[in-house]
């Protein structure tokens, strides 16, 4: 058969959808749609059915296409965490060179530290920043401004930002760090005169990486706790949500880990036997890894995996897995649905539809491209389309809807 675009002649149908989100759009034509039946005969088809150009109005803004973007760093401080953060840092430019390239990403990027709920840790940071607070912005000379957080125009901040740098116990750093109860403050603290205000946006894809060499002590809040509260957050929205780790494993060494992953009397004392002088393993322990957290991090992605969103502190491909990371977070927040409200024509593999970002065609593949999902009878736009960025621009979707007898 030949192409549908050239033998249906004049028959044609313009629709310019929204890529902001998979909702229903206003048709507006002259007729009511009824529920399209197909024709088999194409030559029917054009002896008996008038086509109509329709136009779709998505509201005002619909079809821009500037996807959102929070990330959230929740960073361990304590005194180990030195040169991981440094590593962290070294390799920045790697994991945002995605989220900088595509110009249509209007992204967020803070941290907060990790916390410590002994009275001690407390009162020795209380005049310096409270649990789940963002931490101001700075340069590279320490100095600091008020908002507290990157956006584009303060990018050239991005990596002074996010190197908070550590604090030895005696100085007042924490002795167990406690990840969840700070992200969960995080999240609280988004109200209007709250410090958090106008990071977290609604319809923005939400990140958060948990970077440390401990797992979560916070006593109050489990892994399917923390979970449930971050996707109640983005209202349920899984499509909204990723949690990434940049972690230890538990078959790391023990001086790769933070102490209260060691076999350690101190802090697991059902490894050992206390009836002599000197504390002695009683063989039920071999090593510790962040189980918690590895929980956490399967319960709040589609995936129910962890093995794609962790990276390993002690990887010796660590800069070229956290561009991946970055990678993969890029793709997720470009991705799109466009949810179409006719159904277009079908002649076996052939499809009635083109897309258009500004004046770019965007081809039709399932990687790196649009498909078409018959189903939801939706347009799928794969996150890692080769987007040339157009100011101003918006997607263009053209069709011709399947006729009904």
């Amino acid at each position: 058969m030949k192409n549908l675009k050239i033998t249906i002649g004049s028959i044609a149908a313009l629709l310019a959808v929204s890529a902001c989100s998979p909702e229903s759009a206003n048709l507006v034509s002259e007729k009511p749609l009824a529920q399209p039946k197909y024709v088999e005969n194409e030559d029917i088809l054009v002896d008996r059915q008038k086509l109509e150009w329709i136009t779709i109005d998505g509201g005002e803004g619909a079809l821009d296409f500037n996807p959102r973007l929070d990330v959230l760093f929740v960073t361990d401080n304590s005194d180990s965490m030195k040169n991981t953060q440094a590593e962290v840092i070294r390799n920045l430019n790697q994991f945002t060179r995605g989220i900088t390239k595509y110009e249509m990403i209007d992204y967020h990027i803070g941290v907060i530290s990790v916390w410590d709920s002994s009275e001690a840790f407390k009162e020795k940071n209380k005049k310096s920043y409270g649990i789940g607070e963002l931490r101001h912005i700075r340069d590279k000379n320490g100095k600091k401004y008020s908002k507290r957080f990157v956006s584009r125009k303060e990018s050239h901040l991005l990596a002074s930002t996010l190197n908070i740098g550590v604090m030895p116990l005696s100085k007042g750093g924490p002795e167990v760090e406690e990840l969840f109860s700070p992200l969960a403050a995080a999240l609280d603290n988004t109200g209007r005169g709250a410090s958090n205000e106008d990071f977290f946006r609604q319809d923005s894809h939400l990140v958060v990486v948990l970077l440390t060499d401990a797992d979560d002590r916070s006593s109050n809040i489990s892994s399917d706790q923390m979970a449930q509260t971050l996707l109640d957050f983005k209202q349920q929205d899984q499509t909204k949500l990723s949690v990434y780790g940049v972690l230890v494993s538990k078959d790391d060494p023990d001086d790769k880990k933070d102490y209260v992953l060691r076999v350690h009397p101190k802090y697991n004392e059902q490894c050992f036997d206390f009836s002599g002088k000197k504390p002695v393993l009683n063989g039920k322990c071999t090593s510790f890894g962040p189980e918690k957290i590895e929980s956490m991090i399967a319960l709040a992605n589609p995936s129910g995996s962890t093995s794609e969103n962790i990276l390993q502190i002690t990887s010796k491909d660590f800069g070229k897995k956290l561009g991946e990371m970055g990678d993969k977070i890029t793709a997720q927040t470009l991705r799109k649905e466009i949810q179409l409200p006719v159904l277009p024509l079908i002649k076996g593999d052939q499809i009635s539809i083109e897309v258009q970002y500004g004046e770019q065609k965007i081809p039709r593949s399932a990687t790196a491209g649009w498909s078409y999902n018959t189903q939801s009878n939706s347009i799928i736009l794969d996150g890692n389309i080769d987007y040339q960025y157009q100011e101003g621009a918006r997607f263009t979707v053209r069709l011709i809807p399947a006729p009904f007898k």
